[in-house]
């Protein structure tokens, strides 16, 4: 792989793993921030609605952080010089899937089979 490519996607995981970060603070804060503005006496609908809100952050944050996991996983792959291989059949994974998903770790035909698997 071309070495300004490896650089730029360097910058890119790391810039999104930034941006991950941030948005999962940005969440526990607001998390803290309702349940600090909830009133004791409020009405059940009230904390209904308090609860649900919690759920949808939850999973976001669930989401965000599977992503930040395979963000560093892919740091990882390519200090330990592995990067830009599918994990499944070891073929080369094209520059321009990983300029698009710096994170996959498998190449397009592998992924296309899992994804049908799955259904």
């Amino acid at each position: 792989m071309n070495k300004k490519v490896l650089v730029k996607i360097v910058e890119k995981l790391n810039d999104d793993k930034k941006e991950i970060l941030k948005t999962i603070d940005l969440e526990e804060r607001n998390d803290i921030a309702i349940v600090e503005s909830e009133n004791v006496t409020g009405d059940i609908v009230d904390t209904a609605n308090t609860v649900y809100e919690l759920q949808v952050t939850n999973r976001l944050s669930e989401k965000e952080q599977e992503r930040l996991n395979e963000i560093v996983n892919a740091l990882k792959r390519i200090e330990e010089n592995v990067y830009g291989r599918c994990v499944d059949c070891g073929n080369e994974i094209e520059e321009k899937r990983l300029l698009a998903i710096p994170e996959a770790k498998k190449c397009i035909v592998c992924k296309s089979a899992e994804e049908k698997r799955k259904f």
